[in-house]
């Protein structure tokens, strides 16, 4: 562990709970590029594109929106490598806003984004058991239908194994996430080579062997039922359908949550950020052109429109890419592997999301926006463990919430909280040079990069916030994620308004004790 000029002696350290975080450097490039590639879940993310998409907007490419929304991802990662580098401390985006923006912004951005994060775990839990373990049973010939008792049981025992997991240090996590990486995409490789290998003719052959029906009786049943996808792209859809990229590709910039904890900032940000997000983009889009090719763009669509047209469907089958592996031409055994990748991909996946909720909860202890005893960490193997047991309690309500309560359903606007909140994000990218340029002027020259006289972090920061108030505009125009209405936008916008309030009475209790809580804003958090 090292210190940062300016920050370790005591008048600045007497605004932190301590003069030094207890965090230990020790994840290597390869460990932290895992973490965040996970964290973009392609298994699940081209899973859901391709689910949803094509039923929100028949006419859409998918193809062509991750092609579209590449270059503007790419402005969204700059800005969290720059800020990573510039700021490596655990909690990231928590850090860079609170000391640009002001702390009170910092948080509620952060503790929007957390929020959403930890949700992810929970849906991805039920997720892998109500959509992908279906699947995987449709192919392997057994029949999957858990009713919420057995969701909630195995969802709060995973929890249980993750949180464990967790406690053990980051090392060990970094091990299983290794594991788990070599299982998963030797799984995806496979799927992607039945793709490249099964033709549209021996899919169709497959198809109406499999199921006794044809593949034109499946687009007369979609077409009755309402599908009508046009003869040329749709392109008010495929933009629209851009804003599936941007979820999906989530994940890929989250290096800086845990910048504390990382070997070789500059290089491991360098790599885990822009080297994920062009892996991700590059299985992205080749997989779903592999999947237009081999299934068909029109056949592919009506499977899904039929499929997920309520009451309309007569397939023996939900169509998710899981389940359709079933007609590639690969043996039945590699069929299953695959299938059972999919599921274990959001196993590989949950690590990470535990451990960026456990890194901003320990970086608000630290500024004292949470109890100190939260930013405890274990001297054997540290890691936070107060900070782990709360997430996982966290986590538990979820689960909770989501499968006796409908936590899901509730939250179909979420999507507007994230964008937001990295609004705020890309609020503080531009503002960087001018509102901090103590900080900014002592970043590492890559931070300080310029183009025609303006700073690159600047550049991004314009492009971000334009993407993101993009994916704004369509969460309130489409019923992509549910109807907007003051009720749902009350239910999705609950944390960062209590948040707000919560951040509000710290502030006034810390100023009765004496502690000026603005002070600790001034400064980037000791190492």
């Amino acid at each position: 562990m090292s210190s940062t000029a300016g920050v370790g002696d005591s008048a600045t350290t007497s605004h932190f709970v301590r003069n030094a975080t207890g965090l230990v450097r020790e994840l290597s490039p390869f460990d932290a590029f895992n973490l965040v590639f996970s964290a973009v879940l392609i298994p699940v993310g081209i899973t859901q594109a391709l689910s949803f998409a094509p039923f929100f907007w028949p006419g859409a490419n998918v193809l062509v929106a991750f092609l579209l929304s590449i270059p503007l991802v790419f402005c969204f990662g700059l800005v969290y490598l720059y800020f990573t580098v510039a700021m490596p401390r655990s909690g990231g985006d928590y850090v860079w806003v609170s000391r640009i923006l002001g702390p009170g912004v910092g948080f509620v951005a952060n503790l929007a984004l957390t929020f959403v994060f930890t949700t992810w775990i929970s849906f991805n839990f039920t997720s892998m058991l109500t959509l992908l373990m279906p699947s995987l049973g449709y192919i392997a010939g057994f029949t999957w239908a858990p009713d919420q008792l057995t969701q909630f049981l195995i969802a709060s025992a995973l929890t249980i194994v993750f949180s464990g997991l967790m406690m053990l240090g980051a090392r060990r996590v970094a091990r299983f996430m290794a594991v788990a990486f070599g299982i998963v995409w030797l799984g995806m490789a496979i799927w992607l080579v039945g793709l490249i290998f099964t033709s549209h003719s021996a899919f169709a052959a497959n198809f109406q062997t499999q199921t006794g029906m044809s593949l034109a009786q499946v687009s007369a049943a979609a077409a009755k039922a309402g599908y009508a996808p046009g003869s040329s792209i749709d392109w008010r859809g495929t933009l629209f359908a851009m804003i599936f990229a941007f979820q999906v590709f989530t994940g890929f910039q989250w290096t800086g949550y845990f910048a504390g904890e990382i070997k070789n900032v500059r290089r491991t940000a360098t790599m885990s950020i822009l080297g994920a997000l062009a892996v991700s983009a590059v299985l992205y889009v080749g997989g779903t052109a592999l999947v237009y090719n081999t299934y068909g763009f029109s056949d592919f669509g009506s499977m899904v429109y039929l499929g997920f047209n309520s009451g309309s469907s007569t397939l023996p089958f939900a169509p998710y890419l899981a389940s359709l592996v079933k007609f590639l031409s690969l043996p039945g055994f590699l069929q299953i592997f695959v299938a059972l990748c999919f599921v274990l991909s959001v196993l590989w996946w949950t690590p990470t999301g535990f451990l960026i909720a456990t890194r901003n909860l320990f970086a608000w202890s630290f500024d004292r926006l949470a109890p100190a005893g939260v930013a405890e960490v274990s001297e054997r193997l540290h890691t936070p463990v107060i900070a782990t047991v709360v997430i996982a309690v966290w986590v538990e309500v979820l689960n909770y919430l989501n499968i006796y309560q409908g936590l899901s359903a509730l939250l179909v606007n979420v999507i507007a909280v994230m964008a937001v909140a990295f609004i705020a994000v890309a609020l503080s990218a531009i503002l960087f040079p001018f509102v901090r340029p103590t900080i900014y002027q002592s970043a590492p020259s890559l931070v300080r990069t310029k183009i025609v006289g303006i700073p690159v972090i600047v550049i991004a920061g314009v492009v971000m916030l334009i993407s993101w108030g993009f994916v704004l505009y369509v969460a309130f125009t489409t019923t992509a994620f549910g109807q907007i209405s003051a009720k749902s936008m009350i239910e999705a916008f609950a944390v960062p308004i209590i948040g707000l309030l919560y951040y509000l009475i710290v502030r006034v209790v810390r100023a009765n004790q004496g502690i000026k809580l603005q002070a600790a804003f001034q400064e980037i958090p000791p190492e």
